[in-house]
């Protein structure tokens, strides 16, 4: 039998990530995936949004983990040479009733530590996105996508050893 200290299960950006953080030198580690390669099974068909976190309770788990994650998934994935881009996200109000809303959420934005939201009346919103019909929008221009099956296999390999951490 062979003696192993840490072994991982699913080579999903998740199990990828947390082989990454396991990996030391001295420890032996095995990421296991019943995948052909790191990333293509459920990865593959996630939304893969960087969210701007702008909804959850200020304080809140969720809350630091978005916005802290986001922004140390986009700098990993722009020193791993993996796809990201910053394609912000409407939030927007079709009438005047759903307004409040978006000021409830620019608030707890920026108390999450958001960067750059705004509220953008109609003359704005027009501007930017002419083919939007409402009265107002919360833009989040941070929010991003990214290749996430490419994250996962730069994870994975920065986890063999074969990328610098």
């Amino acid at each position: 039998m062979i003696a192993v200290d840490v072994t991982v299960i699913g080579a999903g950006i998740v199990g990828c990530a947390v082989a990454d953080a396991a990996a030391r030198p001295g420890r032996s580690l095995v990421l296991l995936e019943k995948e052909p390669r790191p990333g293509a099974g459920v990865t593959s068909r996630n939304s893969e949004v960087g969210h701007g976190g702008m909804y959850y309770p200020t304080g809140s788990l969720k809350a630091r983990c978005c916005v802290r994650g986001r922004r140390r998934l986009r700098e990993f994935c722009g020193e791993a040479g993996v796809g990201w881009r910053d394609v912000g996200k409407l939030i927007v109000a079709c009438d005047d009733a759903e307004v409040p809303g978006l000021e409830r959420l620019l608030a707890l934005g920026e108390a999450n530590g958001v960067e750059d939201l705004a509220l953008l009346g109609r003359d704005e919103l027009c501007r930017l996105e002419p083919q939007v019909a409402a009265v107002a929008a919360l833009h989040s221009p941070r929010t991003g996508i990214l290749d996430a099956e490419g994250a996962a296999r730069a994870l994975a390999a920065r986890a063999a050893g074969a990328a610098p951490r």
